[in-house]
């Protein structure tokens, strides 16, 4: 860029057409023949045009565009982008993308949101998908208002990479709709810790317990001996078992894991940590448990745990649908289902369910 710089500003004040595009012409070489053609190098280039030759007819963004073949918007973006981040605050560890999208946020946390980015691993979608998500829950992206509820990523905010995660924005709305802040959270079956991200994230308190605890916040407890009496008063309990594959090499060769289970002995044990959960409910509170089918992509799972809980004092208020994408079959069931003309169910479901007080 310095180069580039000692070209510019050999130019005379105004110059004409001629010697303008001669110049930008090699100042462009110059960044292409040293390896310095990079968004940066494009943006510092930007913002020093805009900056020597403010309100010039001939030396311009529009003049700049089409020397170096970038459209006129995109420079103007980068121009602000390198004027935001001057050289010692930039991230060199990231991507020019990176931060284009921390600077669309709240400017005064934009240093703040980089290094999220290069601590978590973020890429620039997921960075711009945790800025949007700043601030007012009101704002979230991720906040549905009917019983329909699709999500094709997982919010970076929730979680981490794990087997079997699902996206945060479903406990996030759960938790939105079933609880008020200072409430307290159960999650048995918590994985990379979802729900205590939602929770924390939404001012609920969270306890949260699995067979292998992946973090601080997460602690050791088998759910189907029971859940710990610092659970009592829950207002809601979260229940997202593991199904099938997505528990190979973590969970599969732990006696109490579900997913090593038939589809008989599966139903049972969540009729049994349902239990558990009845003892620690809050009367007013909320069972919620997301479903889907364990053994067969033709089964209907979801009916069976309806049957099975609401003969075993619960009664369900609400069911939302949450389906799979069809990334989840593989190509292998594709073709059995196209041979056998058998339609594959994606269907997941949350069901929420309340204690039937008339039973109790």
């Amino acid at each position: 860029m310095q180069a580039i710089q000692k070209t510019l500003n050999g130019v005379k004040d105004p110059a004409s057409d001629e010697e303008w595009f001669k110049t930008l012409s090699s100042a462009h070489s110059l960044a292409r023949l040293s390896g310095a053609k990079s968004p940066w190098e494009t943006a510092d280039l930007a913002l020093l045009v805009q900056t020597k030759w403010a309100g010039s007819s001939q030396c311009n963004l529009k003049a700049l565009s089409g020397v170096c073949q970038v459209s006129e918007a995109r420079l103007r973006l980068q121009a602000r982008v390198a004027k935001f981040f001057t050289p010692e605050k930039r991230f060199t560890q990231l991507s020019f993308s990176h931060h284009v999208s921390a600077m669309r946020g709240d400017p005064e946390r934009a240093e703040y949101w980089l290094q999220q980015a290069w601590e978590k691993k973020w890429n620039s979608k997921q960075l711009r998908l945790a800025i949007a998500g700043d601030g007012d829950p009101k704002k979230f992206s991720w906040l549905r208002c009917g019983t329909f509820w699709y999500f094709s990523h997982c919010d970076p905010r929730f979680g981490m990479e794990y087997p079997g995660r699902i996206p945060g924005q479903i406990p996030a709305n759960i938790i939105h709709y079933y609880t008020d802040p200072g409430d307290l959270v159960v999650d048995p079956m918590a994985g990379s810790g979802t729900t205590v991200d939602a929770a924390s994230l939404l001012e609920r308190r969270c306890l949260a317990y699995d067979l292998f605890p992946a973090r601080p916040e997460i602690k050791l407890n088998d759910v189907l001996s029971g859940l710990p009496k610092e659970c009592n008063g829950a207002k809601l309990i979260f229940l997202d078992p593991p199904y099938g594959s997505i528990a190979k090499g973590f969970y599969e060769n732990h006696p109490s894991c579900l997913s090593r289970m038939d589809q008989n002995t599966f139903l049972k044990a969540l009729v049994k940590i349902a239990a558990y959960c009845l003892e620690m409910l809050d009367p007013n509170g909320y069972l919620a448990i997301l479903v889907q089918n364990v053994h067969s992509w033709t089964d209907d799972t979801v009916v069976q745990v309806i049957q099975h809980f609401t003969q075993n004092r619960w009664e369900l208020t609400r069911r939302i649908q949450v389906p799979l994408s069809n990334q989840h079959i593989s190509s292998s069931v594709m073709k059995w289902a196209r041979e056998n003309r058998q339609m594959v169910n994606l269907d997941r479901d949350l069901l929420v369910f309340k204690i039937n007080l008339s039973r109790l």
